[in-house]
């Protein structure tokens, strides 16, 4: 941050919950400066719950707590975070895996972005004002057909991702984002977004309040909703000391020229 900025000022909650069906909660979530994150343990899958803790433990470790991180400390953590979860698979009939999902605050060209990484199906959303836009794409086999043109009974199910940690594909999309005052990110697991609607989640986020107060109102309405899944909610606020934004800026078309070439760099591919 150059010098005379404020300081940079965040009001975060989390909240996390199993649902009303499952037994276990297979969600891990991070919510500590600078690393925003929730993981969703494989569906289905031996030791779900314990690959999203190891996802997560793995920028808990590697990335230093209540500081700006660089590009390539999120490229380590990412490597890392692979690492563990596949060492949580090794030997287990079934496997083991996770989505990643989320945000770290980065400094980059003196500058400070919010570093959006996704692998799977969990998602992140940027709310300013009354305006919501998913800037994550799923990586599901739901997604990549309705990008093509499918439609109506020939949609596969929604719960078949395409990538994640643990798997064959983990690659993660990748790329910054400026950090703007007013601004509020959510960070997700599919728990939330299969219960509640795009529209649900704008009017929540705009109408909610403190974040507290948005991260246990998501959660309840999820359960109200039939609360078939687990349910995992970050809610960012940044108060104080980024950028000015105004609505209708864009941030679908993310700049690659900001990359770390240390980190792997690629883009979501959105319907049209």
């Amino acid at each position: 941050m150059q010098a005379g900025e404020l300081a940079l000022e965040l009001s975060v909650a989390m909240r996390t919950d199993t649902g009303r069906r499952r037994a276990v909660n297979e969600d891990s979530a991070l919510a500590a400066m600078p690393c925003f994150l929730v993981a969703d343990g494989m569906g289905g899958h031996e030791a779900g719950d314990l690959a999203s803790q190891a996802a997560v433990a793995a920028f808990a470790s590697g990335i230093r707590p209540d500081e700006r991180a660089s590009v390539r400390a999120v490229n380590e953590a990412l490597d890392a975070a692979r690492v563990a979860v596949n060492r949580v698979a090794e030997g287990r009939e079934r496997g083991a895996g996770c989505t990643l999902t989320g945000v770290v605050l980065v400094e980059h060209d003196h500058e400070l972005y919010w570093l959006i990484l996704n692998v799977g199906d969990s998602r992140v959303y940027l709310h300013r004002g009354s305006e919501l836009r998913q800037l994550t794409v799923d990586h599901s086999l739901i997604e990549h057909a309705m990008a093509v043109g499918v439609e109506g009974e020939k949609l596969p199910p929604r719960n078949i991702i395409t990538r994640a940690l643990g798997s064959l594909d983990s690659v993660a999309d990748t790329w910054l984002l400026p950090v703007e005052t007013g601004a509020r990110l959510l960070i997700c697991s599919d728990g939330l977004t299969t219960e509640l609607s795009d529209e649900q989640l704008r009017a929540t986020l705009t109408m909610g309040g403190r974040a507290e107060a948005v991260a246990e109102e998501l959660v309840r309405r999820a359960n109200e909703a039939g609360g078939r899944d687990n349910i995992t909610v970050v809610v960012v606020d940044v108060l104080a000391g980024g950028r000015a934004w105004h609505v209708g800026s864009d941030t679908s078309a993310p700049d690659t020229s900001q990359a770390d070439e240390t980190l792997t760099v690629t883009l979501p591919t959105r319907r049209v």
